[in-house]
């Protein structure tokens, strides 16, 4: 990765369909999608629910660029709240297209090139502070009130403060698995007990834990 993106970017990957049911967590961060499929390059805003999706293989493959929690407003130019749970055409919002992996690192590059991190650093360090501390202690160390906070972070981010941190520690529990038993889990991410974690897990995955890591998941749609 360029060192110019590494303020902004939080991880590019290539994912691959191949027609069996594919899971997209929920997710903190925008993310700019480039699909062979569709041959277009759409931004992906970010999701506090689980989606599970199939499609009739081939090969489909997409480059995911994932916008470093924080930073995707100055990086796109629009409020992050009103990208919650939809796919925009990424011409729409740059005003210009962009058809292939060159083009979108090459747009990119020119998009931060302009771009202050300054803008966008308290939020980033809040999304930083929330994967520990409650809302309320995340804005005292950021010197601000928490009703601030959220507006900011709200509209920077596209989740409010509480909803993040609740995707955050799912989304820790699925890459974990349950490794060392459930209860040892809950303490380690911060629930309350076993109990608070499963319940959360089912609320944001669609299906309790255990049942996730049997494969046992909600109907795909087709995608």
């Amino acid at each position: 990765m360029e060192a110019q993106l590494r303020p902004w970017v939080a991880g590019i990957g290539v994912q691959r369909f191949e027609g069996e049911t594919f899971v997209h967590a929920p997710d903190t961060a925008t993310t700019l999608v480039l699909c062979t499929a569709s041959e277009g390059a759409y931004v992906v805003g970010p999701r506090d629910r689980a989606r599970y999706t199939t499609t009739t293989g081939g090969g489909a493959r997409r480059t995911v660029v994932r916008l470093t929690p924080g930073r995707a407003q100055a990086v796109l130019d629009v409020p992050v709240d009103e990208l919650v749970d939809r796919h925009v055409p990424l011409d729409e919002v740059w005003g210009r297209p962009v058809g292939d992996e060159a083009a979108l690192r090459s747009a990119l590059l020119k998009r931060v090139a302009a771009t202050d991190p300054a803008r966008s650093d308290l939020v980033h360090a809040a999304a930083r502070l929330l994967r520990t501390r409650g809302v309320a202690e995340t804005a005292r160390a950021l010197a601000v009130s928490e009703r601030h906070l959220r507006t900011l972070f709200t509209r920077a981010v596209g989740l409010s403060p509480k909803q993040y941190a609740r995707v955050d520690r799912v989304r820790r529990v699925v890459a974990l698995g349950g490794r060392g038993g459930w209860a040892r889990l809950a303490a380690e991410l911060g629930y309350y007990d076993q109990a608070h974690l499963s319940r959360e897990f089912r609320a944001t995955m669609g299906v309790p834990p255990g049942a996730y890591l049997a494969g046992d998941l909600p109907e795909a749609t087709f995608c």
